[in-house]
């Protein structure tokens, strides 16, 4: 039966929470039967329960209809749909291939849009062409119109760009800094925090400062005040103010990784299915994050399935730090499902061919899962030899000012050294408690640092039971 409708199932397959609820909250149908399509494709979007069959009786224009309503709809919000009309536009002017049709929509545009207006500034700045294409023809009707516009929003514009300009400032320090101090931190914030919350800016703006906050908050692993924010993001996300596929894919992923540090799974689950539901050149990162969360409630199983469907996403992109992420995350999940020697096989073929760019983006995040399957196929000759060899305990040791620092390594090389008879019970244990005591005051690493000795303690039980209660974990 549900063959007779498959284009529409694959249709609302592609609907997000969100544009439900926006199309619910706009529609104004006059069959009531539109409506309770629309409702009972919100209801198999949002459910966990089985999908609810569509009514194959009802006439199949019915559906096509909604389709057309829905995509026409969505498009009319689209920010990156408008943004493709903007620089088409934009290239037809600066090459003097504008056709009249063209200029109607963009001076029909220029009576709609304002300054909140997600495109607002790129808006602007296609008016400012247009009027010089338009002065140099002498077309004084359309030139009145256009320099008018410019002329009206003339402040609002330069103030936007220029605290987009500090935007960029901010991101730059962001990305270049691990700590900052307390002065520094307050105003990052505050400065973040102020923007995004002001509906006087552009929608543009605003959402480039909540991704921002968003960074800033979840490298200093201050996940609850993310929550906060995002409590409101997601009200604004179910309007057409930033609306596009590609945002609200980003917001899934960025909320799935939200509720994960915060240890609410189900709800990362959730938000990590829904960023992976249409595919877009984040899709692999994603992905890899939906499958940690996985893992982490012994689904390794389902984890590992999804793997092996993305591989052929895995083989067409050329981004070495999604595809080092993808297989470093590829080796866990064949060791949560039992295949540990496979995933030795696996993460040595990787690393042979791909030494250099491992090295260059993402060695620590590798050799975690690479060392781990040594760990879990015994083989502690082979990471005592891997480790003197690319020097990686100095390695780790340069990352010691980044706020995510873990001496994993070290910990996986003192478990060798104990398992080859290089060093002590005694040694082994107190040196493992060294090197975590000083970390344990902050809660995020601290739960980490109990994940990774719950990790080693099939190996060695009693002493990782020592471990634990000098440094007062369960």
């Amino acid at each position: 039966m549900r063959k007779k409708l498959n284009t529409f199932y694959l249709f609302s397959n592609t609907l997000y929470p969100h544009e439900l609820e926006y199309l619910l909250s706009i529609q104004s149908f006059n069959k009531p039967v539109n409506l309770n399509i629309l409702k009972q494709i919100y209801i198999n979007s949002t459910s966990s329960q089985m999908p609810k069959s569509f009514d194959t009786e009802e006439d199949k224009r019915t559906y096509n209809y909604l389709k057309t309503w829905i995509t026409d709809t969505l498009a009319k919000i689209d920010v990156d749909l408008y943004f493709e009309w903007l620089i088409s536009t934009e290239k037809k002017v600066l090459t003097d291939i504008i056709v009249p049709a063209d200029e109607v929509v963009l001076l029909n545009n220029m009576k709609k849009i304002g300054p909140t207006n997600y495109n607002f500034i790129r808006f602007y700045e296609l008016a400012q062409y247009y009027r010089d294409y338009l002065m140099v023809r002498n077309r004084t009707k359309y030139n009145k119109v256009v320099s008018e516009f410019l002329s009206k929003y003339h402040e609002q514009y330069h103030l936007l760009k220029k605290i987009n300009l500090e935007l960029d400032e901010v991101t730059a320090e962001i990305v270049k800094k691990e700590e900052f101090s307390e002065d520094e931190s307050s105003y990052i914030e505050n400065f973040l925090h102020t923007i995004y919350f002001n509906e006087s800016l552009d929608a543009y703006t605003r959402y480039r400062a909540v991704v921002r906050l968003t960074i800033y908050y979840y490298n200093n692993r201050q996940f609850q005040k993310q929550a906060v924010v995002y409590q409101h993001l997601d009200e604004m996300l179910k309007t057409p103010l930033f609306y596009s596929k590609r945002i609200l894919a980003n917001y899934y992923a960025n909320r799935a990784m939200m509720h994960s540090k915060l240890n609410e799974l189900a709800q990362s689950e959730k938000y990590g299915y829904l960023s992976i539901q249409n595919k877009n050149s984040d899709y692999l990162f994603y992905l890899i994050n939906l499958c940690g969360v996985l893992l982490k409630q012994g689904k390794n199983e389902e984890a590992l399935k999804l793997m092996r469907k993305s591989m052929p996403e895995l083989k067409n992109t050329n981004n070495n730090y999604y595809k080092i992420g993808f297989n470093s995350f590829y080796i866990r999940t064949l060791i949560y499902n039992g295949q540990s020697e496979k995933a030795v096989e696996y993460a040595a073929h990787y690393f042979d061919a791909y030494k250099k760019e491992i090295f260059e983006h993402r060695w620590h995040l590798f050799f975690r899962s690479y060392i781990h399957a040594l760990i879990s196929t015994e083989k502690y000759g082979k990471i005592l030899s891997l480790c003197k060899r690319y020097k990686l305990l100095t390695k780790e040791k340069h990352r010691i000012e980044r706020i995510d620092y873990l001496p994993i390594i070290q910990s996986y090389y003192y478990l060798a050294e104990y398992m080859e008879s290089i060093i002590s019970k005694e040694k082994l244990i107190s040196s493992i408690i060294k090197t975590y005591t000083n970390l344990m005051d902050d809660n995020y690493r601290s739960q980490k640092i109990n994940e990774l000795l719950s990790e080693l303690m099939p190996n060695i039980p009693e002493e990782i039971k020592v471990i634990k209660n000098s440094l007062i974990l369960n």
